[in-house]
């Protein structure tokens, strides 16, 4: 069976397909997915907005609710979470440990919680990108930057100073969450960084760029952790 996966996120659509094994198509605009054949279309949406353009293209595609994602939250309102956190977190609770924490990187940075494989909560901030390019439409001295990992003790030039305060300030913002978690849960925490710009500290701990597609495949039994 060929199975689509779509991760319908704020600035463009991740597409992968899985025909026994999981292979990444691409990234494309809203507008621009592509048309594939496929016996079963699964969508992670969180931008409402876009979802007409994938049911002209996919009429029968299934859109994952939050209702469809067995993960326990420890507090009320989880049909009110982004899906794309929901599934996330369900895949690294599947795939790597019931004691985990998930960060996505990308239009924002999300981090959350899984103890005992139960969702705890989480926080939300600005994505890295979205960040750098804030900075340069609202700063006119500012140049617009490549991202790229820039590790310095400190900044020596314009290029150093922007990239590597921007690393430091993610950086430190993960590790901080993880180790002030890790004492208030006495927990050993697994760490999976997923979404487009999670490259950027996968020394901290696994980096899984098709984590949701992967927890959408497990959802309908498509997928299972390897031995």
């Amino acid at each position: 069976m060929r199975v689509l996966t779509l991760d319908v996120g704020n600035t463009s659509v991740d597409v992968c397909l899985f025909e026994g094994s999981l292979k990444y198509v691409g990234k494309h605009s809203h507008k621009d997915v592509p048309l594939l054949s496929a016996d079963l279309v699964l969508v992670s949406s969180v931008k409402p907005s876009a979802n007409n353009i994938i049911l002209e293209k996919y009429p029968h595609a299934r859109f994952i609710r939050a209702e469809d994602v067995p993960l326990q939250s420890a507090f009320e309102g989880k049909e009110r979470v982004g899906i794309d956190r929901l599934l996330n977190l369900y895949g690294a609770v599947q795939l790597f440990s019931k004691d985990v924490v998930v960060a996505s990187f990308g239009t924002a940075v999300v981090l959350d919680l899984a103890i005992d494989g139960v969702f705890q909560g989480g926080f939300i901030t600005l994505g890295v990108g979205t960040g750098l390019e804030c900075l340069s439409q609202r700063a006119e001295l500012i140049p617009k930057l490549e991202l790229k990992k820039t590790i310095a003790t400190i900044g020596k030039d314009t290029e150093t100073a922007i990239l590597g305060g921007f690393y430091k300030q993610y950086f430190y913002f993960l590790e901080g969450c993880l180790r002030e978690w890790q004492k208030a849960y006495g927990k050993s925490l697994s760490l999976v960084l997923t979404g487009g710009d999670g490259w950027l500290f996968e020394e901290l701990g696994i980096y899984e760029p098709l984590l949701i597609h992967k927890a959408m495949l497990l959802l309908l039994g498509f997928y299972s952790k390897p031995l």
